[in-house]
């Protein structure tokens, strides 16, 4: 956690799940939920404006995530409409992309986003097994 000039600054990279299953009985669950009440508990006491990014390894439209969401008053700068963000070509065969990378907000507004890096760069591949999500954020007006 980093302050700029009274903006709290979060990234968190969350345990992989090598198993691809995600439900509550998965043997990730329980870590991935302690993870998820450290985080929400460290947010919670920075006030706004916040930014929490980083690779959650958790698709966003889990309940878990959305209980964080909730926990914690982050809203997402790409308002749930954020693309896959692992490469596909590093997925095992049949598996599909899901985004378990996030930009989270209090207290700022989204006046844009982007996804960086989808292709792959002649002769070097690619970036990161991610896709790079970049957002820019302005600080809400008093009163909404």
């Amino acid at each position: 956690m980093t302050r700029v000039g009274g903006l709290s600054v979060v990234n968190a990279h969350l345990l992989a799940n090598t198993d691809g299953d995600w439900s509550a009985g998965n043997r990730f669950h329980p870590i991935h939920r302690a993870q998820l009440a450290a985080l929400a508990q460290l947010v919670r006491g920075l006030g706004d404006p916040c930014v929490v990014t980083g690779d959650f390894n958790i698709p966003r439209h889990k309940p878990v995530v959305q209980d964080f969401l909730a926990a914690t008053g982050l809203t997402d700068a790409f308002g749930g409409e954020c693309p896959p963000t692992f490469q596909l070509a590093y997925l095992p065969a049949g598996m599909r992309s899901q985004c378990i990378d996030f930009i989270l907000t209090t207290g700022l507004e989204t006046d844009s986003t982007e996804v960086l890096f989808p292709e792959a760069l002649p002769r070097l591949g690619f970036v990161s097994d991610h896709l790079g999500l970049q957002a820019r954020l302005v600080r809400s007006l008093p009163g909404g």
